[in-house]
């Protein structure tokens, strides 16, 4: 049975991955960098398995064959995924158009809003915070630019750590169908990042505010630009 509500409680929350483990705030967001997507189960089981188990809300979603691995993951770590879907702590999605505008186009601020939504939804429900982990690779292919990628991350870093908001957020991305500079972006933006097998603090991490002041002061030097190169004939 569940306990009324409550207000989030302030502590770190775990990421474990191959035995070792970081002690995270709440409003943290972690970029997984995969080369196979069967990496992505194994370091979501572990991350759900703790978050379940002091009543949390989890989200997962990710390609069918994703979504089938990690309830056979949880499923080894004595988790009762039925059971757990059927009381509404976990939540399973293999179909991404729920997250996408209109159910076709990647908008960063609509999903972000389904985040605030999610969150709030859980905490009205008693959960004490929530743990969101998605494919990016799987649900921006052919529907999002990597400047949309960018601005969804920049955005989630800025509303969740100002807000001190009672989620960790594990996003994971294929980093063979990244660009090279798009990977170095994508580190600035995420304190945490899970690389293979290994877990570490990010020392190229830039703060949300410091990125999008970095964006804007870019843009003004390109507008800058083009008022002195004007286009030929």
């Amino acid at each position: 049975m569940l306990e009324g509500p409550t207000a989030p409680v302030e502590v770190g929350m775990d990421l474990s991955v191959e035995g070792k483990s970081e002690r995270i705030p709440p409003g943290s967001h972690i970029c997984q960098l995969y080369s196979k997507v069967t990496e992505i189960p194994g370091v979501t089981a572990r991350l759900m398995r703790v978050g379940l188990s002091v009543s949390e809300k989890c989200l997962f979603a990710a390609a069918p064959a994703q979504v089938k691995e990690l309830r056979d993951e949880l499923q080894k770590l004595q988790v009762d995924v039925d059971e757990l879907i059927q009381a509404g702590q976990l939540v399973l999605y293999d179909d991404r158009e729920p997250f996408l505008s209109k159910g076709k186009r990647f908008d960063p601020y609509t999903l972000l809003s389904q985040h605030q939504t999610f969150i709030a939804q859980a905490l009205r429900e008693g959960w004490q915070a929530v743990r969101i982990s998605m494919d990016m690779t799987w649900l921006t292919k052919d529907v999002a630019s990597p400047e949309q990628i960018l601005k969804y991350e920049a955005a989630s870093d800025a509303v969740f750590t100002f807000q001190n908001a009672p989620i960790i957020a594990l996003m994971h991305y294929d980093h063979s169908k990244l660009l090279p500079s798009l990977v170095v972006e994508m580190l600035k933006l995420h304190p945490i990042s899970v690389v293979g097998k290994y877990i570490k603090r990010n020392p190229f991490y830039l703060n949300s505010e410091q990125y999008m002041l970095k964006i804007l002061r870019i843009n003004k030097e390109k507008e800058k630009d083009k008022g002195h190169n004007p286009p030929s004939m």
